[in-house]
């Protein structure tokens, strides 16, 4: 196949397509007479008709993802504000400088390698109110209003980068620095760091708002001091516990002997009052008895009903019902041998008038 490349696509192509699909025209020797399709020269129109339109699309708007506002420049003048969606603009002419309106991320920490915020730095080297040193970590997040996208613009920075460079990070670090020196080690190592964050925070808005920026959070992060005074810090650490557990045994032991020695009282003060309610009794019994002489007779005889034998001297009274000794014992009132000095069991009086 001889021709230049554009005969050979041609070629191809015509023979490819139906044979009514396609006109024969002879040329020159600049195309070689080769055919070409009408249909291929009325793509290529409306393909360089698409590019153009997009191109002037393109050139006429501008684009704001959300989460953006962004400020619109003419001339190097800003002279409006734009939000997200798509705005008109002369080209060339008009330029938009976005800042994001929603939270940026900012992290301090030892290994930025690792950590995934919008921007980050390394750590920041500090001293506690008792002299010892630290390494401070935290992370922030921030935003830029939508109204104030113009001013920051003209007066802080014009991109995100600038603001995060002149404002986030010159005035967190800074102050951070500052406010460690009012905290002893121990403080920044087992204290409250959530308390710490919100002091923190107070005293970094003020400076975030003087440059139009807004502070939304602030967490400070563990400190990392020298690896000897931590050891030291934990050794401290686990006596204190120590101590406070003995405490608190100490006191169980208290309670529970003290609980004993009300369980005690309470059981020798029932005691007493049980005692005394006795002897209280006996004393009105005895007091009723002096009253009434009778009262003693009554008791005696309701004490007779519930006697079934006695043992009796057989010689003074009258057997009733004669009964008959159990085997090997005596007669007659005569002591048992087997128990000494024990008279036989003899029959009860017999009633006056009975018979």
């Amino acid at each position: 196949m001889t021709g230049s490349k554009e005969e050979v696509a041609v070629n191809v192509v015509e023979r490819a397509l139906p044979k009514r699909a396609t006109t024969r025209r002879t040329g020159g020797a600049g195309d070689g007479g080769a055919d070409r399709p009408r249909w291929l020269a009325g793509c290529g129109g409306v393909a360089l008709l698409a590019v153009l339109l997009v191109a002037l699309f393109l050139a006429f708007t501008a684009r704001v993802d959300a989460g953006e506002a962004c400020a619109v420049t003419r001339f190097g003048a800003v002279r409006a504000e734009a939000g997200p969606g798509v705005h008109l603009r002369l080209p060339l002419v008009d330029r938009y400088r976005c800042f994001r309106t929603a939270a940026t991320f900012y992290e301090v920490l030892e290994d930025e390698p690792e950590s995934e915020a919008d921007f980050a730095d390394g750590g920041l080297d500090g001293v506690t109110m008792d002299g010892q040193r630290v390494v401070m970590t935290f992370n922030l997040r921030y935003h830029v209003p939508r109204d104030n996208v113009g001013e920051v613009y003209s007066e802080i920075g014009r991109t995100p980068i600038d603001v995060n460079a002149r404002v986030v990070k010159f005035h967190s670090r800074a102050v951070i620095r500052q406010l460690t020196q009012q905290y002893t080690a121990a403080q920044l190592y087992s204290g409250d760091l959530a308390g710490i964050s919100v002091r923190m925070k107070e005293a970094l808005a003020p400076r975030f708002s003087e440059s139009l920026i807004v502070l939304d959070e602030f967490e400070l992060k563990r400190p990392r001091f020298q690896p000897a005074y931590e050891e030291a810090i934990e050794a401290k650490q686990i006596a204190l516990e120590t101590v406070t557990v003995r405490q608190y045994e100490a006191q169980a032991a208290v309670e529970e002997a003290n609980r004993q020695k009300n369980l005690a009282q309470g059981e020798a003060d029932a005691e007493r009052i049980r005692a005394e309610g006795e002897a209280q009794a006996i004393a009105l019994r005895g007091e009723a008895a002096r009253q009434n002489p009778e009262i003693i007779s009554l008791n005696y005889i309701e004490a007779l009903k519930t006697i079934n034998w006695a043992i009796l001297d057989g010689e003074s009274v009258t057997p009733f019902l004669s009964l008959t000794p159990p085997a090997g014992s005596g007669s007659g009132g005569v002591p048992d041998p087997a128990v000494p000095g024990v008279p036989t069991p003899q029959a009860l009086p017999t009633p006056p008038g009975a018979g």
